[in-house]
């Protein structure tokens, strides 16, 4: 009589230890299943936080800087004119434009490191990639963490204004690495945007070798 006891005991303990790793086996395929659906919305949804926040940061940034140090056309380049009043030449203005794109690198990242951990709401049916289920479902936060790694180069071209005429562009191009993070993810991102910093219309023929040496970076 004990010994069947035993034995039923043993076999009941048997299936509840098979239970017990069939439900964790079962746990595990469906997390996987679900790390599989959700990663790829999970990353587009935090490259999209990503970019809108590294845009304000740079935006806010630029404008400040360009306000504040009074950046004109005559801060990155000059105009050359022969005897005849015709144009000889556009030179570029490198050390302002060295001490320019540094210091407004420095500004840049300084402020996306003064930002701190921004976080965001998201809904779960947002991240589930159906339209019947966005914006349902419950809220997941995500934490987005800008790195202090944004590059700055300024970039000008040539365009044709009309007749006997031409626009100098300016351009700063800057680039941002941002780090955003869900639960259980973590991603890498890449912002980049460009922004006009000065323009000027020179009226006459600009020289050829002027056009190539303004064309790209500086």
């Amino acid at each position: 009589m004990i010994r069947r006891k035993k034995r039923r005991i043993h076999i009941r303990c048997i299936i509840c230890v098979l239970t017990l790793l069939a439900i964790i086996i079962l746990l595990i395929i469906c997390f996987i299943k679900l790390d599989k659906a959700v990663g790829p919305s999970a990353k587009m949804q935090a490259e999209k936080l990503s970019e809108h926040m590294a845009y304000q940061i740079i935006t806010d940034t630029v404008s400040q800087y360009i306000t504040e140090n009074g950046c004109k056309y005559d801060s990155f380049s000059t105009i050359v004119y022969d005897e005849q009043g015709n144009v000889s030449s556009v030179e570029a203005l490198s050390n302002n434009i060295n001490r320019i794109q540094s210091e407004l690198a420095s500004e840049i990242n300084e402020n996306m490191n003064l930002s701190g951990n921004t976080q965001a709401e998201i809904p779960l049916g947002n991240i589930s990639g159906s339209y019947l289920l966005a914006d349902r479902g419950p809220v997941i936060k995500v934490g987005i963490c800008p790195v202090g790694t944004a590059k700055v180069k300024l970039v000008s071209f040539f365009d044709t204004a009309g007749i006997n005429q031409s626009v100098h562009r300016i351009y700063a191009d800057i680039s941002a690495d941002m780090t955003s993070s869900f639960p259980l993810y973590s991603f890498e991102t890449r912002a980049e945007f460009r922004y006009l910093i000065a323009e000027t219309v020179i009226i006459g023929e600009v020289p050829d070798y002027s056009l190539r040496a303004w064309n790209g970076n500086m």
